[in-house]
C-alpha cells in the first residue's frame, strides 16, 4: 500500500491489520483442515482395530470440540504455560493442543513412525472417545485410551490409572514380542483389543471385581505415635 498524502496513518494501520488478520485466518484454517484430516485418518485406523468391539462410528469434529466457523477458527495459538491437564482421568489436551500434536505427530511420522509423544495423546483421546461410543464411561474411557496409546506409542502418559495401564500392556503383549510396530487391521490385534476391552467393561460393571484386580492395596507401616 502506498502512502498519499490524502492517507492518514490510522486509515493505512486499520488496512494492513485486516490484511494481516485475513492471511492469519487463513493460515490457521490451512492448518485446522490438515489436522482434521489427520485425525479423520487415524480415527479410522482405531476403529480398524475396536472392530470386534462395536461399531464406533465416523468420526465427529464435535466431540473433539475442533472445527471452523464463519470468519472465525475454533483454534488458538497455546499459551506459554503446561499443557498437562490437571486431573489424570481429565482430557489430555485443550483442542488446541490436540490439533498441535496431529500436525507434529504426521510431520514426525516419516521417522519415527507412531513412536512420539504426540502420537501417544493423540491416541489416548481418539481411543477414548471410541470406547465411549462402546459403553465404556468416565475414567474406565481415560484408562484404555492411556494403555492404547501407550502400546501403540510405547510411551507412557500420566493419565488414568497406573495399574489398568500395566494390565492393558501385559494383555495386549503376552506371548508375543513387545514389538510397537503393528498394524491396526491385524487379528490378533483386533483379538487382543477385544479381550482388554471386555476385561474394563467387567471392571465397569463390577467394582468388587475392579477393586479386586486393580485397586493397590493398601500397606499400613508401623509408626511411633
Amino acid at each position: 500500500m502506498y502512502i498519499t498524502p490524502n492517507t492518514t496513518l490510522f486509515g493505512w494501520f486499520a488496512v494492513d491489520l485486516e490484511t494481516l488478520l485475513d492471511e492469519e485466518y487463513e493460515n490457521r484454517k490451512k492448518t485446522l483442515e490438515k489436522a482434521i484430516e489427520i485425525a479423520k485418518r487415524e480415527w479410522e485406523n482405531v476403529r480398524t482395530s475396536l472392530a470386534l468391539c462395536g461399531h464406533t462410528g465416523e468420526f465427529s469434529e464435535e466431540d473433539f470440540m475442533i472445527g471452523t466457523i464463519e470468519k472465525d477458527v475454533i483454534i488458538r495459538e497455546p499459551l506459554i504455560s503446561p499443557t498437562k491437564s490437571v486431573s489424570g482421568y481429565a482430557p489430555t489436551f485443550y483442542p488446541m493442543y490436540l490439533v498441535k500434536n496431529l500436525i507434529a505427530m504426521d510431520e514426525k511420522f516419516p521417522e519415527l513412525g507412531y513412536k512420539t509423544t504426540e502420537a501417544l495423546y493423540v491416541f489416548i483421546e481418539l481411543a477414548a472417545k471410541a470406547v465411549e461410543r462402546l459403553g465404556l464411561v468416565g475414567t474406565f474411557c481415560m484408562g484404555f485410551g492411556a494403555g492404547y496409546g501407550n502400546v501403540r506409542t510405547g510411551w507412557i502418559a500420566e493419565k488414568g490409572q497406573p495399574l489398568e495401564r500395566e494390565i492393558f500392556f501385559q494383555m495386549f503383549f503376552k506371548g508375543r514380542k513387545k514389538d510397537y510396530d503393528w498394524d491396526f487391521y491385524w487379528t490378533s490385534v483386533t483379538e487382543r483389543l477385544k479381550q482388554i476391552f471386555d476385561k474394563f467393561m467387567s471392571w465397569q460393571k463390577d467394582q468388587k471385581l475392579y477393586k479386586k484386580e486393580v485397586k493397590p492395596k493398601v500397606i499400613v507401616k508401623p509408626m511411633m505415635v
